[in-house]
């Protein structure tokens, strides 16, 4: 028996309405999408790059969506680095000299540092904490974000948008598996030099 079918006989023929909207729904890519940054940003980007790419439809409200989805789940992260702040023994090394100097150079060059984790996955939660602790202002901070953002997913579209000229429509539903493919080789490399560092 199918899975979706046995998916109904546990659940009850009430379920028809929900399954056929997770399985034939058009909004389904863009859902996918807009989650997808919370589980993996490249590899979202790269997804909804490829999918557009790929399907003229899909442009420009798969741009969009990616977008938000971007900015959504990284501004939150933001207040990790605050909430640290209200710990006594943070709040007594955010005190320190070299560390205030550091802040100091955070909120100078905000968007330097923005713009730098943007690009280098691994470095974008620390970077996007940083400014949470170093008292960034938030509203500064969700600018950048979504400059960073916005200029990251231009580069990543326009990138996978030429290759699809370039391949042509016999080679396009290739995109998509290109783009998650090397993505996720991309931060499994950053992973494995991370590790690889910290034993050395």
């Amino acid at each position: 028996m199918p899975i979706r079918d046995k998916i109904k006989c546990k659940l009850g023929k009430g379920t028809d309405e929900i399954m056929d909207f997770f399985t034939d729904s058009p909004l389904l890519p863009y859902l996918s999408v807009f989650f997808g940054p919370f589980l993996q940003e490249d590899a979202a980007v790269l997804l909804a790059a490829s999918l557009s790419a790929n399907n003229p439809h899909y442009f420009p409200t798969m741009f969009f969506v990616i977008l938000a989805g971007l900015f959504l789940s990284d501004i939150w992260k933001y207040w990790i680095g605050w909430a640290a702040l209200k710990n006594p023994r943070a709040k007594a090394f955010a005190e320190k000299k070299h560390v205030a100097d550091l802040q100091d150079k955070v909120q100078r060059y905000t968007l330097i540092t923005l713009f730098g984790a943007r690009f280098l996955p691994l470095a974008r939660i620390p970077a996007y904490v940083a400014c949470g602790f170093f008292r960034v202002p938030y509203w500064k901070f969700c600018l950048m974000i979504a400059l960073t953002a916005t200029v990251y997913t231009i580069v990543i579209f326009t990138i996978c948008h030429l290759l699809g000229e370039i391949m042509g429509e016999r080679f396009e539903w290739l995109l998509p598996i290109i783009g998650v493919t090397v993505a996720l080789l991309f931060v499994g490399f950053q992973i494995y030099k991370s590790r690889k560092s910290e034993k050395t």
